[in-house]
């Protein structure tokens, strides 16, 4: 196996991961992004929240709009959401009837409960794809002519009414499904909001992942920073990468960047893992041990867990003040997040950490 060199070698190809490369390059540094299928990123359900909205609308290519409340499929209403794909049906615009389209396979969509909840009116299309979960009717609303079919069949069901409102099946490859099926049938077409993972998301974090300019080198293997005074890389299955300065963006718990093993710990570097209460969560605090582990999160949650950064974005050793290495920085869910923090929290912690890892590196 052979080693290589970068400038900026960033670990994580999550939001947080991809804002750090995207800044990174853009601040003239050379980099190279180690990813792991899966991640906290995949884990969304086509919607944005979070404070930090800079960067979001920097990059935004309009594959995302601001705004709007979106129904789920248990029928609540999403209002925080500070933007979302636009194949979800934007609720607050509908002006008229809608039409609540039926998928009678799929045991976890009423489409009678959405429409008494929103006022609307159940219609049903011929030739619905029978599936039993979400993405296995979204691979088929991807199959040419499927969804256009499935349009033509709904529009004598949908007559009178302001705007179609379906499952959260309008494709798994392709992001035009629901705009496609607007020009048959010539009213606004969308998908109510799934879990976690359904289709929407799928495409949301396809999304995120274009913003990754075509420059940044991706391998593909888990990596373990070695220990020493300088920045070595070993990525399983591809060898040792050289950089002058590391970015860490693996996600916190939900990602697979701090995991529980008898202890929190960081998995990638093997850096101090901290609390919210900046309590540092030590070997001896596991729960196997007698210790009890709520005294670990802040807030009763193990979301805010994580490494703590100083003002340059570097990640801060167990003494609470001195750096690990002058190299070594974090970004996202693998550092001590805010309460509430989100995809556009991670973005903008992505920038930061990517445009003080190119100052190391000296933009080479």
């Amino acid at each position: 196996m052979s080693a290589t060199e970068t400038g900026v070698l960033v670990i994580g190809g999550g939001a947080a991961g991809i804002a750090a490369a995207r800044a990174a390059h853009e601040a003239g540094a050379t980099v190279t992004l180690v990813t792991l299928p899966g991640g906290a990123t995949t884990q969304t359900a086509g919607l944005v929240w979070g404070l930090s909205r800079d960067v979001f609308r920097q990059w935004n290519d309009g594959a995302f709009r601001e705004g709007g409340r979106y129904v789920t499929v248990g029928a609540w209403m999403h209002t925080t959401a500070f933007a979302a794909l636009p194949s979800l049906l934007d609720v607050s615009s509908v002006t008229g009837t809608l039409a609540v389209v039926d998928l009678p396979t799929h045991p976890s969509w009423s489409a009678r409960l959405v429409a008494n909840t929103l006022g609307g009116r159940v219609v049903s299309a011929k030739d619905l794809p029978v599936s039993e979960t979400f993405r296995e009717a979204a691979v088929k609303f991807d199959t040419a002519g499927v969804a256009e079919g499935i349009a033509a069949s709904l529009k004598s069901a949908c007559e009178g009414c302001a705007a179609v409102l379906m499952p959260p099946v309008l494709g798994l490859r392709h992001d035009d499904v629901a705009a496609r099926m607007a020009a048959v049938l010539g009213l606004p077409v969308g998908e109510a909001v799934g879990a976690v993972g359904d289709p929407p998301g799928v495409r949301a974090a396809r999304a995120v992942r274009r913003w990754l300019p075509a420059a940044v080198t991706v391998l593909e293997g888990r990596a373990t920073v070695a220990k020493g005074g300088r920045a070595t890389v070993d990525v399983e299955g591809v060898g040792t990468v050289r950089a002058k300065a590391v970015v860490l963006a693996t996600g916190g718990l939900a990602g697979g960047g701090i995991v529980f093993d008898r202890a929190l710990r960081e998995v990638t570097a093997n850096v101090p893992v901290w609390t919210r209460t900046r309590a540092c969560v030590s070997a001896p605090s596991g729960a196997s041990r007698g210790a009890d582990p709520t005294a670990w999160f802040a807030e009763g949650s193990p979301d805010g867990v994580g490494v703590r950064l100083d003002a340059s974005q570097r990640v801060i050793d167990a003494d609470g003040a001195t750096a690990v290495a002058r190299w070594l920085f974090a970004a996202g869910d693998v550092t001590v997040t805010p309460a509430g923090a989100g995809l556009l929290d991670a973005l903008a912690s992505g920038r930061r950490a990517g445009e003080a890892a190119a100052r190391e590196a000296g933009g080479g």
